[in-house]
């Protein structure tokens, strides 16, 4: 254990010191003087009471936190027999300065005789507002009599604070408040005493809280370079096993005064997703390890201060910190292979279903059998996009057989879609029943309008003339939506097939700013220009403003969600080059940062033994991103956004964007089959959905057209500005060269004739 406390050090370049390099013979264990390391921001502060031990304060950016109880060691301990547990508090009995860590152990022994001793290293690295944690709990003696146990570290603010005075992160699960998260979400009910979720179900392993009146945020991380569990490691019953080596972060709001938590192993609640989700009762889902002599319990965290005069800037701090500790690694993909397998999926699922041309809804992996048809224009079924990339492909390469099936889809929605109003309608089910379904969402129709004015911009280019339907199509559309914005800038969600609002949610309004863009910039008519910024003013005042992304995902509405961050950051650099107003970079930036806190920045492999999902164990999770917030399905999503990342990259200069535009354009592909070793039937297949907590590979085993979109999508939009596909080459231009670029295309968005 010590050696693992040691390695930390080292890693972090935490200033450990071997004790040959000392000038002196290091002071040894001191029971009664009081010790400090670090100079404020933060300081460890030691003091010794007679009687008790050491009792600890943490001081950062004028503000003092200190151990719940006032007790840095808890134990949790079960008794053999007995459901209920039994806490155990200690201080620092001992305590060892070397240099700039501190050694400090603290002693418990249970009423049954269990002994337990604690060893916490502590270091300050000079001119960082973090302090680091290596713990190791050893079981001295275990007695029989108790049965398992879990160990907690837990601070709070030495002033007692309001719960509503502060706000709050764990990502991927809340943001700020309780506001806009489903009943059943893990932290939707700031009344229960504990929240607390495995650390898998987050992005980076990170909680935080912010005060509001003094503007200090603390963070709590967990470093863990090799979470542990086994595939039968599901459920509610309380596990105990050795083998199981991941924590739960949190918050202990008992005492009215929010504490920051952390719990090892890492048991869940008082909502838990273990149970399949949906519960809103107050339920545990519990694992320990057992009180065994030689059981490895050890773990490294992370305390980090920052001092933001607003939520999301804190955010962003803590966020950025976490993911330079774990600095993922961004993987080789020959990214001309993802398109042309990509391409190929697209070439084969084609098919014609009465007359109706079109990409079955889902096909089985790895067979690649045909699961069900069905068409949807954008969204999860993405016709009208896989059309345009097959079209265009076809056309930049001479392949008729590309641009035939692409055309005929194309003309099947340009011809079919529009409602007697304009009204695009978007889901045609085949047969037996050949029809609209009589619900049509701004979500759908983004994704399929889109790409039908991308689509005719490149025929217009080649053959000029010939495909004014499509062109009339989005004129038909974007006409409809001028004539139902409202007077704020907003549209209703949901409309029936005769144009009758049957959702007036507005929170989709940013999904067709994108659009209306293209509109202008291929018409010219000022109309569409001020619908986007009046929608986009919409968006400023009603999502940017109060950190509201929510809503994208439309089969999970009205919560926090990954996919409303993505359609503000698209939407608002669009508006970005339309107008050139600085504040829709500056908001497009906050939602970038928003958004890749779903993306997993570290890698959670799959359980031992787990044979659910196919899986390479050469593979790893980062870049992959959870959906939505109350629950943990995730998947490749965030790979239409490389391109976003990458030009926020250019047009501020903030190289974290670059790293993160090159893990979408890479890393995104490991659930893709492009280096054959996941055994379907395409290389392009790529599964649609899958969870990493808690089976850690449990996938849905179906290919829906959205993904092989989302592969390509950004591959042609990052040739069209910067003139390769490849953001590893054209991260090494000079950002003037890359600006000079990216003028150009900001004048035409991509649309070419």
């Amino acid at each position: 254990m010590k050696i693992i406390a040691v390695v930390f050090c080292l890693m972090l370049n935490a200033g450990c010191s071997d004790n040959d390099d000392l000038t002196e013979e290091p002071p040894g264990p001191v029971h009664n003087e009081n010790i400090s390391i670090g100079s404020g921001n933060p300081e460890l502060i030691l003091a010794w009471k007679e009687n008790t031990g050491y009792t600890v304060t943490i001081a950062g950016w004028g503000q003092k936190y200190i151990p719940v109880d006032e007790a840095i060691v808890c134990l949790e301990v079960f008794p053999v027999g007995v459901q209920s547990s039994k806490w155990y508090r200690a201080a620092y009995q001992e305590a060892e300065k070397q240099n700039d860590r501190l050694v400090c152990k603290a002693r418990i022994i249970t009423d049954s005789g269990s002994d337990f001793e604690v060893t916490d290293i502590y270091t300050v690295a000079e001119n960082e507002d973090r302090l680091r944690l290596s713990r190791v709990v050893d079981v001295m003696k275990a007695s029989g009599k108790d049965h398992a146990f879990n160990s907690y570290f837990m601070v709070r603010n030495e002033v007692q604070q309001a719960i509503t005075g502060c706000e709050y992160f764990i990502p991927s699960l809340i943001y700020k408040d309780e506001s806009n998260l489903s009943e059943s979400s893990i932290g939707a009910d700031f009344t229960h005493d504990w929240i607390l979720a495995r650390e898998e179900r987050m992005g980076l392993p990170l909680a935080m809280f912010r005060n509001k009146s003094s503007e200090v945020s603390v963070a709590l991380a967990d470093y863990n370079l090799n979470p542990v569990t086994f595939k039968e490691e599901v459920g509610m019953d309380h596990l105990v096993n050795a083998d199981m080596h991941f924590g739960s972060l949190g918050f202990y709001l008992a005492s009215q005064s929010p504490a920051l938590v952390y719990c090892f192993p890492g048991s869940e609640g008082e909502h838990t997703y273990a149970d399949g989700g949906g519960s809103r009762e107050r339920r545990w889902a519990r694992r320990s390890h057992p009180v065994r002599v030689g059981v490895e319990h050890a773990y490294m965290l992370e305390l980090q201060f920052k001092k933001e005069a607003a939520f999301p800037k804190a955010l962003e701090e803590h966020w950025k910190a976490t993911f330079n500790l774990y600095n993922p690694e961004v993987l080789e993909v020959d990214n001309e292979d993802v398109m042309n397998y990509s391409l190929e999926v697209l070439d084969h699922y084609w098919l014609k279903d009465n007359d109706a041309p079109g990409f079955p809804f889902s096909v089985h992996l790895p067979s690649g059998e045909v699961n069900e048809i069905s068409y949807s224009m954008g969204f999860v079924g993405m016709q009208i996009p896989c059309a345009y990339y097959l079209y265009r492909k076809g056309l930049e390469t001479n392949n008729s057989i590309y641009t035939d099936k692409g055309e005929q889809i194309l003309d099947f929605w340009a011809e079919n879609s529009s409602a007697p109003n304009g009204m695009p309608r978007i889901w045609w089910d085949i047969s037996p029943w050949n029809f609209f379904r009589n619900h049509n969402d701004l979500r759908n129709m983004q994704g399929g309008l889109e790409a039908m004015i991308l689509a005719w911009s490149h025929a217009e280019k080649h053959f000029p003339g010939s495909k004014t339907n499509w062109l009339d199509y989005c004129r038909r559309s974007a006409d409809w939506m001028v004539s139902r914005q409202y007077a704020d800038g907003s549209w209703d969600k949901a409309f029936d097939n005769g144009g009758t609002s049957i959702d007036s949610g507005k929170l989709l309004t940013s999904n067709l700013i994108r659009f209306l863009t293209y509109m202008y910039i291929v018409t010219k008519e000022e109309c569409y220009k001020t619908a986007a910024v009046k929608a986009g003013e919409f968006c400023y005042r009603e999502i940017h403003e109060p950190y509201k992304y929510v809503g994208s995902v439309i089969d999970n509405p009205y919560v926090k969600d990954r996919e409303s961050g993505q359609k503000i950051i698209e939407a608002f650099l669009c508006l970005y080059d339309l107008t050139e107003d600085e504040k829709w970079l500056e908001g497009a930036s906050q939602a970038a940062y928003y958004t890749v806190t779903y993306m997993y920045a570290w890698n959670i492999p799959a359980a031992g033994g787990n044979n659910l999902m196919a899986w390479d164990s050469k593979k790893t999770t980062v870049g992959i991103t959870i959906i939505s917030t109350g629950h943990s399905g995730a998947d490749c999503g965030l790979s239409y956004n490389s391109f976003e990342y990458l030009r926020l990259y250019v047009l501020t200069g903030d190289e974290y964007f670059l790293h993160i535009a090159r893990l979408l354009e890479k890393n995104t592909k490991q659930t893709m089959d492009y280096d054959g070793t996941l055994g379907y039937a395409y290389r392009g297949l790529q599964t649609e959905a899958l969870r990493l907590v808690t089976r850690w590979g449990d996938g849905v085993n179906l290919w829906l057209p959205w993904v092989t979109a989302s592969a390509l999508d950004p591959l042609f939009k990052i040739r069209d500005a910067y003139g390769d596909m490849d953001i590893e080459r054209i991260g090494t231009e000079s950002l003037s060269t890359l600006r000079q670029k990216d003028a150009v295309y900001a004048a035409h968005q991509g649309i070419i004739y």
